[in-house]
């Protein structure tokens, strides 16, 4: 059978068993409100929005970004913090037939220098202040800088020329276009790699759907699902668990600006929430709460665990206090996890194992030599199924991460036992996975060795008791940067314009760092090498 055929077949398995649907991401919102107006789709910082209410709210933004000239296919990038302009602009540009570019509101010059050279957006969504930081200018200047000219330029939380405010929910109206077929690309989501700069992960909607399905029904999710998002909704993870979600079920969602743990807790109980999912340091938040004894009787049902590791203690933890962890193992090229656990399953396996394969979803383990290992051995994962992205944005990335056959290699080792669960044992790619945000370590280790001082630099994951990893640094310096100490390493990176969640918290000032003859840095060795100083630098905020 030929690569084609093959493909071919696949896919008409994915239609016939119902994960290729005719469902898409800009078909969702407002298929919802016509089957439910008046029902509650989301709570967010005190205001309870209807799915009618936001329908019209999508459907006026939509009309503004169609009426200023953005055509199917182009780009929307929004750069915002939880709001609920962020969801607004989001499912607007679905509806205009459009590409959402979500970006992580902590990316300052440096990263999106290189987004908004990648996807080249024709319309932009910031706010005016973020912390001590100007978003909005740094925006400005960039697009200045590359000599891009959006024609729409929206911004939240202030006023500035050239800017306007995201349309309200009784913005004037004109005839949206048809929403993109299924498996036109839907979402641009930019993924830290083993390369220095993001890379561009294109979605369609059928991947998203798909995930969907396949996450309802391993859930049991429906129209009685609570969701709490608590997450960034510039995350896939979280914009999903926000309102993509809710209206694919035709459930409701309680949606925080960012994780406050005892704030979350009365959330919980008030609103009744039955699922969440998110990232390891929530769940330990949430559990230690729980265990000290929160207000009201009302507990979680079902946390789904993914994003980082997760220890079997916490899953026990967890279920001491009533609260069911299905671990699940994905990424953001699967258009969210692949495998997860039910929380039928057994606790032996839910505490050890991060689930069973998703329906449709394919994955081998191989060698290095590319040969397929026994069940239960560990090897580097191959993953293929109809929850894939489409491509990378750069043709080169998806050249050396897909291969002809469909096969897509993440850079994830661990082992499928002969039931098809998984285990996810660690990563061949040079990432930091701080809290479940994801950074390359090449990226930090250019900036640190942009400074005059700095003769050599590593940069690895190291142990962080709440976020799982955190950013750590070896360094071979001069005389005189070892007397500036630390400050200056740190001030430097931060007018860099480096995300602050990626400047190392420890910093071993080393005489050398360990290398092959090929001159390839052996990081397993690092932590073996005796410090001529230590010096640590204050954390950043989680989010």
């Amino acid at each position: 059978m030929t690569t084609n055929l093959a493909a071919a077949y696949r896919s008409a398995g994915y239609r016939a068993t119902g994960l290729w649907t005719d469902a898409t991401l800009g078909s969702l919102v407002p298929d919802a409100a016509a089957r439910h107006p008046d029902r509650e789709m989301f709570a967010f910082e005190g205001r309870r929005v209807t799915y009618g209410e936001f329908e019209r709210w999508t459907r006026a933004a939509a009309s503004e970004l169609v009426r200023a000239g953005v055509r199917p296919g182009d780009r929307v990038l929004v750069q915002l913090a939880n709001c609920l302009e962020a969801l607004v602009v989001q499912i607007a540009a679905f509806r205009a037939g459009a590409v959402d570019v979500p970006v992580v509101p902590i990316y300052r010059q440096h990263e999106m220098r290189q987004i908004l050279a990648d996807c080249r957006p024709a319309a932009v969504c910031t706010a005016a202040a973020l912390g001590d930081r100007a978003p909005v200018d740094e925006l400005d200047a960039l697009l200045d800088e590359l000599g891009l000219r959006p024609p729409v330029k929206w911004l939240v939380g202030g006023a500035k020329d050239g800017w306007d405010s995201v349309p309200g929910p009784d913005g004037a109206t004109v005839e949206l276009p048809d929403p993109a077929p299924p498996e036109a690309p839907a979402l641009l989501l930019y993924t830290s790699g083993t390369t220095a700069a993001p890379k561009g992960a294109l979605l369609s909607s059928r991947a998203v759907v798909a995930h969907m399905v396949n996450f309802r029904d391993v859930l049991g999710a429906g129209e009685h699902t609570v969701t709490l998002a608590a997450t960034p909704l510039s995350h896939l993870g979280g914009f999903v668990a926000a309102v993509v979600f809710p209206a694919f079920l035709g459930g409701r969602s309680v949606i925080m600006t960012g994780w406050r743990p005892d704030e979350a807790m009365q959330v919980l109980a008030d609103e009744r929430v039955t699922l969440m999912m998110g990232a390891t340091v929530f769940l330990a938040d949430m559990v230690s709460r729980y265990e000290q004894g929160p207000p009201g009787e009302h507990r979680l049902g079902v946390y789904a665990a993914a994003g980082a590791a997760v220890a079997p203690e916490l899953v026990d933890r967890a279920a001491a206090v009533g609260v069911n962890v299905v671990r699940a193992y994905g990424m953001t090229e699967t258009a969210g996890v692949l495998s997860a656990a039910s929380s039928a399953d057994p606790l032996w396996r839910r505490r050890a194992w991060d689930g069973r394969l998703l329906r449709g979803m394919e994955m081998q383990v191989v060698d290095d030599d590319g040969a397929l290992v026994a069940p239960g051995e560990l090897g580097r994962f191959r993953i293929r199924g109809p929850q894939l992205l489409t491509a990378y944005t750069d043709p080169v990335v998806s050249a050396a991460q897909i291969d002809d056959d469909g096969w897509f290699y993440p850079g994830d080792v661990g082992r499928v036992d002969d039931e098809g669960w998984v285990q996810m044992a660690g990563r061949t790619k040079d990432i930091v996975n701080r809290g479940g945000e994801k950074f390359s370590t090449m990226d930090i280790e250019m900036a640190v060795a942009s400074y005059p001082g700095v003769a050599r630099v590593a940069v690895t994951a190291v142990p962080d008791e709440r976020l799982g990893e955190a950013v750590g640094a070896w360094v071979v310096l001069d005389d005189a940067t070892r007397r500036d100490g630390v400050t200056a390493l740190v001030a430097h990176l931060d007018e860099r314009g480096l995300a602050r969640q990626k400047i190392p918290v420890e910093w071993h000032v080393v005489d050398d760092i360990p290398a092959t003859a090929s001159g390839k840095v052996q990081k397993h060795r690092l932590p073996e090498l005796t410090d001529l100083d230590t010096w640590h630098s204050a954390p950043a905020p989680t989010r």
